[in-house]
């Protein structure tokens, strides 16, 4: 698989740069037919992207942490255990873990390391680590990128981006939209009091069913989770065979992808 050369070259960007309150998106100035038009682009270019990928895994987590932070390290170490599996790991393609998810995948080199940025009012760069990438307009549909091809998403700590990720992916999985992601939280500290909330305040009032509360698998072992999205493969196949879409193109893709350790499921 080619890799982009990045060699001695210094990759600089400004990764500080905070948006000011009288800074908008240009989003506002379009025209419902324009905004038609720039959500259909987007589409377009997303599923271009993602058109010979089979099984990915989505990282979510926060742009602000940087390379020193413990996260930051534990997102590179995982997305490489998993793209040395064969595993593809889609991210936001910018910084933080972003950008560690994609330089984990980048190093992996046996899965693709995909990217989907977004034009915001600040400039964002895409982050380096990247084998394909693409910038969207389009909150929406770059979050219906990162998961489109995702059979397990981890997230790992973040703000309310990554809360949007995480709830929303989870929204579709739990009203069958999409098929069943494995989803696991990277870091008991920071996820536990979030899903403690879940267990009591939102069961309390009734607003969830009580089983729903585990669909979230919360985790400090990154062996755990490699072993658990692996496992999880053979279980999104048989899924997709239930529901007739065993002569899909994306079914013979994960097929192929896993066959060494999927002959069994």
């Amino acid at each position: 698989m080619a890799r982009k050369i990045i060699g001695f070259v210094t990759f600089i960007y400004d990764r500080k740069r905070i948006m000011k309150k009288e800074e908008y998106s240009g989003d506002l100035k379009k025209t419902y037919k324009q905004a038609a038009k720039s959500f259909k682009d987007d589409c377009d270019k997303g599923f271009a992207l993602l058109e010979d990928i089979g099984a990915a895994v989505a990282v979510f987590g926060s742009a602000r942490i940087g390379a020193d932070n413990m996260h930051y390290k534990k997102a590179v170490q995982m997305a490489e255990m998993l793209s040395e599996e064969g595993f593809h790991i889609t991210s936001g393609g910018s910084y933080g873990i972003m950008e560690a998810a994609n330089k984990g995948a980048f190093q992996g080199k046996n899965g693709e390391s995909l990217g989907f940025n977004l034009v915001l009012p600040f400039e964002q760069d895409t982050n380096p680590f990247t084998t394909r990438a693409v910038t969207l307009e389009n909150f929406a549909v770059r979050k219906n990128m990162l998961i489109k091809n995702a059979v397990a998403a981890v997230a790992f700590a973040g703000g309310f981006g990554t809360m949007d990720e995480l709830f929303d992916t989870t929204t579709l999985i739990l009203t069958r939209k999409i098929l069943p992601l494995k989803i696991y939280l990277f870091g008991s500290e920071f996820w536990t009091p979030l899903t403690n909330f879940i267990k009591t305040t939102l069961i309390e009032y009734k607003t969830i069913d009580a089983e729903d509360a585990d669909i979230w698998q919360i985790s400090d072992d990154l062996e755990e989770i490699r072993v658990g999205i692996k496992k999880h493969v053979g279980k999104y196949l048989e899924l997709m065979r239930r529901l007739g879409l065993d002569k899909s193109k994306r079914y013979a893709l994960i097929k192929k992808q896993f066959e060494n350790f999927t002959k069994q499921e």
